[in-house]
């Protein structure tokens, strides 16, 4: 009975646990794009407190003891992922997040987290965790915590960098952090918004209610939707996942959206419905002209962070579920669907170039690594498509070096013959030579920042 129970138990108690991802609002994980959200599905409140309390009330339950499957299962690639098992024990203890990392200094006294009016802890937050302030990104629609508070007028705010986020909203109880832990993926917490001498990050496994679903890969994962709302921000209808493969008439309903130009026609910038549509300009540089932005860090939603944030987000989910397949014996075609995620070979077209340099892309080339030549995978594009050198920053990680060595080598080697032209299928033939030299030379003089396992000394 244990044997049959472990195929099937995703968590660490019982079957009870899929509940809270079932009862989640419908926004989160539907899979027909630009559907209308039923009336009953609305109250994303509702379906989290219950699907808290199941969470707390099971999670608190001993791990079962499974049994260690020796042989590899095929399995689709939309399968749910029994990610409560060892050795991922998600909800187990064991991680090192740079949240977790954090709250460690803080109690030992090494940093301290300074509060401040009218955002709390948000400043102090966002300089421990080296998240930049021009990674600001505005969200209007109701589709997470904070609904009561969230409108086109008091958006909340998403700040990020490579392994962390953090969201605010003005007048919020708590700050929402998400933090990537190498073997586990995004650990969830919140902190509270009220000034004490220790502040702490308490970690939320009730965010997997809407964060470990269809939309992420049926893996605890980061979320980027669009939806076209009403004047309050209620989400009508629109797409639960965005990616960079996603088309631009597509992307950021619910978002605002800041350039210094017009750029590809998009959902942002706009709420309402059909007979009462308000809208931003398209070319616009400052929200102040549009609501009370003196509390927010800044008063921008730059669209080469957006750009960023779709790419990122999806591309570390996939690195996630490859993660988890390999290490609870299990395969799809993830592996695969990563590879070409990397190498961007569905990306979506840019049409309108992006001509301004904003602050926050000066910031995130800097970042490199560089190779001799000055070049970086971070270098952008922005005319026809968003990178120079199209492969992905995120084998720089921390999450992508701790993938399974058997699988890093199969990736390595798969990368190095598209580059070198010896996969000769016509799915590469965007690459052109001259850019796939150019990866090689980067990807072998920054091989301090990439995998051990990787034998960059053949690259050539």
């Amino acid at each position: 009975m244990l044997s049959r129970l472990s195929t099937i138990i995703p968590y660490r108690s019982t079957w009870l646990q899929f509940l809270p991802i079932r009862l989640c609002h419908e926004i989160g994980n539907s899979k027909k794009e630009g559907s209308p959200i039923p009336n009953e599905n609305r109250n994303l409140g509702i379906a989290v407190s219950f699907g808290t309390m199941l969470l707390f009330a099971l999670c608190s339950c001993p791990t079962l003891a499974y049994p260690q499957e020796a042989e590899i299962r095929e399995i689709g690639f939309s399968e749910r992922l029994p990610y409560g098992m060892q050795p991922v024990d998600y909800l187990g203890n064991a991680h090192n997040d740079a949240a977790k990392q954090l709250q460690g200094r803080l109690a030992d006294g090494r940093q301290q987290l300074e509060f401040r009016e009218p955002r709390g802890y948000l400043d102090s937050v966002l300089r421990a965790l080296s998240i930049p302030h021009a990674s600001q990104l505005l969200v209007f629609s109701k589709t997470a915590r904070n609904q009561r508070l969230i409108n086109p007028q008091t958006p909340r705010a998403i700040y990020f960098n490579d392994e962390s986020s953090v969201a605010w909203v003005p007048g919020a109880e708590a700050l929402e952090v998400m933090s990537v832990d190498p073997l586990k993926g995004p650990i969830f917490y919140t902190l509270s918004q009220r000034k004490v001498e220790l502040p702490r990050f308490e970690r939320r496994t009730d965010c997997l209610a809407c964060h470990a679903g269809s939309t992420t890969l049926q893996v605890p994962g980061f979320m980027v939707r669009s939806f076209r709302t009403d004047a309050n921000g209620t989400p009508i209808d629109g797409y639960s996942q965005v990616t960079h493969d996603t088309e631009y008439a597509k992307r950021w309903g619910g978002w605002y959206v800041t350039s210094g130009h017009e750029v590809d026609p998009h959902q942002g910038n706009r709420y309402g419905r059909a007979d009462e549509v308000q809208e931003i300009p398209p070319a616009t540089g400052d929200l102040s002209k549009h609501f009370d932005a003196s509390a927010y860090l800044n008063t921008k939603s730059d669209v080469v962070a957006h750009l960023i944030l779709n790419h990122q987000s999806y591309g570390l989910n996939l690195i996630v579920r490859v993660n988890y397949e390999s290490r609870l014996q299990r395969k799809s075609d993830a592996e695969e669907r990563l590879l070409r995620y990397l190498l961007f070979a569905d990306e979506a077209k840019i049409e309108k170039p992006i001509k301004e340099s904003t602050d926050f892309q000066s910031q995130f080339e800097r970042r490199g690594p560089h190779d001799s030549q000055k070049r970086s995978l971070r270098q952008l594009e922005l005319t026809t498509r968003v990178f120079r050198y199209r492969l992905s920053y995120l084998i720089y990680t921390d999450v992508f070096r701790a993938l399974p060595s058997d699988v890093l080598q199969r990736l390595f080697d798969r990368l190095t013959n598209i580059l070198r032209g010896k996969d000769d299928t016509a799915e590469w033939e965007y690459l052109p030579e001259e850019e796939r030299q150019a990866i090689l030379e980067i990807i072998r003089d920054t091989r301090a920042h990439l995998p051990a396992s990787w034998a960059l000394d053949r690259v050539n």
